[in-house]
């Protein structure tokens, strides 16, 4: 093997690789690296057993061949070099590394068996970066980290009725993410529960302006977006059916800029008890939600205006679960339904100018139940 390559080329292709490098194994082959130099193009393979990744990048091929390198040794080797061109050469289980007036000589990995890939073709589903991305950050912090209940430590991914829905759940939220979109007839009702760390790699992998391949195989799933494909194993177990706990029975709405309720629940949140479920108490009356929160520190009394259609109520919530659903919803306005102190809230984004909430993103947060109710 023998390539010249520029050294942003390789260091961007090399970073994306090390995303499926495990760092606590000790399985060699998930340490490593596999290169291979054909057609002017440089491919690069690595897995940990749960994702692989295989990503590539133009050079020039003076000589084919193959390797493969400790990733962070080489890593913080490419790192390293100027913005300049690099020569690369195989020999003898040897590989030779120069750039401008520094030159490695590492040990390679010459025979090193990679996982059988399942080849990409057929129909798959295609969506839009920039919505796989919002789909990601606005559900994986509502994912249980309970290893017993494994379902729920993934993101339920499933195609119905021309949607796409990522939903989240943890036994205290729910976070769902609606994305409008056409899909392959035998995608409908698909369902695949896909773990957290595969979809946030997949998410800083991919770029805002393009648009990714989704496929299906058997308890694999894959992302192919430009020059990378990820594939990762499936969490092989049944999702609970949360459609159920979505339904909204509310006799109360409250509508208020999304920006102060987040900032009045988080002060709240600096005082509330974290001994007492970081409890914070809300008080929906008079045009106006009041928020309080006491600990042996003292205590802190917030408002923020509203407009309320419906009874009067006081509830309690974990201020974390509450504020991420809220920092989770990306308009200036959000309206909170609710039924009783005791049942769930659930939160949409709202629209000022058309008076109408949306559910392509909905957050359910469970309340906590008072010792004096």
């Amino acid at each position: 093997m023998k390539i010249k390559i520029k050294q942003k080329d390789l260091l961007n292709s090399i970073s994306i690789s090390q995303k499926a490098v495990s760092s606590k194994t000790n399985i060699e082959i998930h340490e490593l690296i596999y290169f291979e130099a054909k057609d002017d193009k440089l491919t690069l393979y690595s897995t940990d057993g749960q994702i692989s990744i295989v990503t590539s990048c133009i050079c020039s091929v003076l000589e084919e061949g193959f390797m493969a390198l400790n990733a962070n040794i080489i890593s913080n080797i490419i790192r390293k070099f100027p913005n300049d061109e690099i020569n690369i050469k195989t020999e003898n289980n040897q590989v030779e590394i120069v750039c401008q007036k520094s030159r490695f000589n590492l040990v390679a990995y010459s025979y090193y068996e990679k996982e059988k890939l399942p080849e990409l073709k057929g129909e798959h589903i295609n969506i839009e970066n920039f919505n796989l991305k919002q789909a990601v950050t606005q559900t994986e912090f509502a994912t249980s980290i309970d290893e017993t209940r494994l379902a729920l430590t993934g993101i339920l991914m499933e195609c119905k009725d021309n949607n796409i829905n990522f939903v989240a759940v943890d036994g205290f939220r729910v976070a769902k993410k609606k994305i409008k979109s056409l899909y392959p007839k035998n995608f409908e009702d698909m369902k695949a529960v896909i773990p957290k760390r595969c979809l946030l790699e997949v998410s800083r992998i991919i770029e805002d302006s393009s648009i990714c391949e989704i496929y299906k195989f058997n308890n694999d799933i894959v992302f192919k977006s430009e020059s990378t494909i990820i594939y990762c194993r499936l969490i092989d177990k049944k999702y609970i059916e949360y459609s159920n706990l979505m339904e909204d029975n509310s006799k109360l709405s409250v509508i208020c800029n999304r920006s102060n309720l987040a900032n009045s629940i988080e002060r709240a949140s600096l005082l509330a008890d974290n001994t007492k479920a970081n409890l914070i108490k809300l008080e929906i009356k008079d045009g106006q939600i009041s928020i309080k929160s006491n600990s042996e520190l003292g205590d802190v009394f917030e408002e923020v205006e509203a407009k309320k259609s419906g009874h009067d109520l006081k509830i309690a919530f974990n201020a974390r679960y509450l504020l991420d659903g809220v920092k989770a919803i990306n308009t200036k306005y959000i309206k909170l339904n609710f039924q009783s102190s005791y049942t769930p809230c659930l939160m949409y984004s709202f629209n000022e100018e058309t008076k109408k909430e949306s559910d392509e993103y909905i957050y359910l947060a469970l309340p906590v139940r008072l010792a004096n109710e």
